[in-house]
């Protein structure tokens, strides 16, 4: 795990030097005094005498004073020697702008650590790195254009850190009026990642929430320290998670060598830890918005006000497949807003409260009150302004007013949305931003953002998340029950259905009764003491479907002494085993090792029809049996536990408990690769592992029936 690290004489520099390409250092200088900085800038080049107007340096050793921040654009060869230079003077920080290290794939790689090794204990941004704006200094060690200002004294921003730094730039030009303080990028992350990096900003002061554009989530510890100081300082976070696709992961191992992880993964660590995520830069800074204008959310109950009947419509879609929802209005709401509104408005959430109030402020104010008095967390109104060059907006700014003074006279919180997200932007924007009023955009970005926010405010009321049971472990494959990433030794097997639900039932796994056989004799002997219908099984493929390989439901000695032959034809032996009668439902229950969280818990649809439905859901572990409940009760088949259309019901809290035993034997027993039960059968008291394959690394780990 990466330790904290100490950013502030980056972000406050009181001087600042500038290494390398002159065209390069010279835009730093430019962009410096345009943002205000007052403080010296010292060029170091080693031919010119002068950079952007100011003399210049022939080498690090020269400079007047010890920077407390430096940007290197030299080549990537010799960015190792021009870092340990600073390191050894004593320079705060170091932003590396050259390219050519681990994101080239063609021995970028031992550059990129030898040129973290050469910061030492110097925070290192980069290689392949913008840098950092700091709009609350001000101050910046930024080589290109950007969108911001400084902010008034006083006044809170949102910081946003970023592994790119293209996305770092299009969201200071972003124009949604949130004022953003400071923005960081990190790029390849040889020295401070961005977990580090979001936690150095954390305790500014001024902060009043935090983004962060990941194309890694690899430091988990990290990211764990983050989120826990975060809740501590009700700073919410909000992640955009990059590479969620096979061609994006492609996308970022071209571009900075990094492993995205797997993104259902992904999904449940930031959840657990009380991170929300979003799925773009959209979402992301109206999400920002809404923890700028009074933090997480408590919840997704939501009102709509609007003029027209087709934005109506186009708000109540946008929650389709989301947990967001629009409450009845209670009869205190309907009273109200018919004494304004009258009998010509039919009234629901979403509103459209037409134009018969349009252009009185008194009376939308009236009407605008009675719907923000209602049950939602949040009240959205639609604010599509026409363009300022050709029409007048007047009546528009006269709405938004009306339901700004209604948020405050009620106490409620209110946020402004647009058909088109481009027609709610500009310098007005900012007005509204100060007076609490985010701007979320088009309703589908709006919908994501509220999302984020309310998961934040869930997870704050939930106990603290636990530490990744092992995190980093290495490659697909490596061991659950190893700390680390260890490579498998060779013997690793894949244990029969037989010896895998031996070692489940030795461990407190409910597992039906049934035993090995070679024979058709021995196997009606079998069927005959297990009594009832039973299961024959062949014992060797691990996808008995596609090789034919389960007769199920045989009653007496001959069908089961002539399947079993038919099997023992073309398989060593068989399993016959009890059916489990009362069958509620088929579950998938598998833990494997993701490269970066660890193991993974998958529960899901189960049966033949596992890889078709594709119904599952996916938990870090360690999950509690509460977790593993909310997550069963999540899925498509969640229906069926209920007793779907009259069908018996199961009990979730018994099915829950027999998942979380199968995680603890993956966690607890050592050896263990890999663990799938499918199906899990669930009945009305419990679940029952009717299929199961373990694979150990340790052939001496295997335990025979």
């Amino acid at each position: 795990m990466a330790d904290p690290v100490d950013l502030s004489r980056l972000l406050r520099p009181a001087s600042i030097a500038v290494i390398g390409d002159s065209r390069s250092t010279g835009r730093v200088l430019e962009q410096n005094r345009r943002l205000g900085f007052r403080g010296p800038i010292w060029p170091v080049h080693p031919a010119r005498p002068v950079v952007a107007g100011e003399p210049a340096f022939s080498e690090v050793a020269a400079l007047p004073g010890v920077p407390d921040a430096a940007f290197v654009a030299v080549p990537a060869a010799d960015c190792a020697p021009v870092v340990a230079e600073l390191a050894a003077a004593g320079c705060g920080a170091a932003v590396v702008y050259s390219s050519g290290f681990a994101e080239t794939g063609t021995g970028g790689a031992e550059r990129q650590r030898e040129l973290a090794a050469a910061a030492g204990s110097m925070p290192l941004l980069g290689p392949n790195c913008y840098g950092m704006v700091n709009y609350f200094a001000p101050a910046l060690i930024w080589p290109d254009e950007h969108g911001g200002v400084p902010l008034p004294a006083g006044e809170r921003g949102v910081a946003v850190v970023s592994q790119s730094s293209s996305i770092a730039i299009s969201v200071t030009m972003a124009d949604t009026g949130l004022p953003v303080g400071c923005v960081l990028t990190v790029g390849n992350g040889a020295g401070v990642g961005v977990a580090q990096a979001a936690e150095a900003v954390l305790d500014r002061e001024r902060v009043s929430a935090i983004g962060m554009v990941v194309e890694s989530l690899a430091d988990v510890r990290a990211m764990e320290r983050l989120a826990a100081r975060a809740r501590e300082r009700r700073i919410g976070l909000v992640a955009l998670v990059l590479g969620r696709t096979e061609p994006a992961r492609r996308a970022l191992l071209t571009h900075t060598a990094s492993i995205a992880g797997s993104a259902a993964a992904a999904a449940n660590f930031l959840h657990r830890n009380g991170i929300g995520e979003v799925t773009s830069v959209d979402a992301l800074l109206a999400a920002l918005g809404l923890l700028h204008c009074g933090g997480p959310l408590p919840g997704t109950r939501l009102s709509s006000l609007s003029s027209s009947g087709g934005e109506a419509a186009l708000i109540a879609d946008a929650t389709l497949g989301r947990r967001t929802r629009f409450p009845e209005l209670t009869g205190q709401q309907r009273t109200a807003l018919h004494a304004v509104l009258g009998d010509r408005v039919a009234l629901a959430n979403p509103l459209d409260y037409h134009t018969y109030v349009w252009g009185r402020p008194d009376e939308m104010r009236a009407a605008f009150a009675a719907m923000v008095r209602g049950p939602a967390e949040l009240h959205l109104l639609f604010a599509d302004l026409p363009r300022a060059d050709r029409c007048a907006d007047d009546e528009w700014m006269t709405a938004i007013e009306a339901f700004a003074r209604a948020c405050t006279d009620v106490g409620a919180r209110g946020a402004l949305v647009a058909a088109l997200a481009g027609n709610l932007n500009g310098p007005r924007a900012a007005d509204w931003v100060r007076r609490g009023l985010p701007v979320l955009g088009s309703p589908g970005v709006a919908m994501e953002a509220i999302e984020a926010a309310a998961a934040i405010g869930a997870a704050w009321t939930r106990p603290a998340a636990a530490p990744l049971a092992r995190p980093g472990g290495g490659r697909r494959g490596d061991p659950v029950g190893r700390p680390g990433p260890t490579r498998p030794r060779p013997g690793a097997r894949l244990l029969d259905e037989c010896a895998s639900k031996h070692l489940l039932r030795r461990r407190g796994v409910p597992v039906p009764a049934g035993r090995a056989c070679r024979s058709g004799a021995d196997a009606a002997a079998a069927a005959a003491e297990l009594a009832g219908p039973v299961a024959v099984k062949a014992l060797g493929p691990a996808h008995k479907t596609e090789e034919h390989a389960v007769r199920l439901g045989l009653v007496g000695s001959a069908a089961v002494d002539a399947a079993a032959a038919e099997l023992l034809a073309r398989f060593p032996a068989v399993l016959v085993e009890r059916m489990v009668p009362g069958v509620v439902a088929e579950l998938l229950v598998g833990i494997r090792v993701d490269p970066v969280f660890g193991p993974v818990l998958t529960v899901g649809a189960g049966g033949i029809l596992a890889e078709l439905l594709r119904d599952v859901a996916s938990l870090v572990l360690p999950a509690d049996p509460a977790q593993i409940r909310d997550a069963l009760l999540g899925l498509r088949c969640a229906a069926l536990l209920a007793g779907h259309r009259g069908g018996t019901a199961a009990d979730p809290d018994a099915v829950a408990a027999v998942v979380h035993r199968l995680t603890a034997v993956a966690l607890d027993l050592p050896g263990m690769l890999e663990l799938e039960v499918n199906p899990l059968v669930v009945t009305p008291g419990g679940a029952w592992a009717c299929d199961a394959l373990a694979v150990l690394t340790d052939p001496e780990e295997e335990e025979t029936p």
